[in-house]
């Protein structure tokens, strides 16, 4: 599974509108909690970690596929 897949099938559990890269969290009405949750299950899951300062420059969900794949 890509990273966008694996990001998809986790953030479709939050929201129910449709997930395209492009999309803003605002888009898909995906909080700041929500994307917490689903970045600390994205830690657990590839053995990474992100930093506080990354997390606030995320966007859409292209920045959040963009810096997965940066630490893998």
């Amino acid at each position: 599974m890509d990273t966008f897949e694996m990001l998809k099938d986790l953030l479709s559990k939050k929201t129910s509108e449709t997930i395209e890269a492009s999309a803003t969290m605002e888009d898909l009405r995906v909080d700041s909690l929500d994307l917490v949750e689903v970045l600390l299950t994205v830690e657990e899951q590839l053995g990474i970690v992100f930093e506080d300062d990354e997390l606030l420059k995320l966007k859409t969900v292209q920045d959040v596929v963009d810096l997965v794949n940066s630490k893998i």
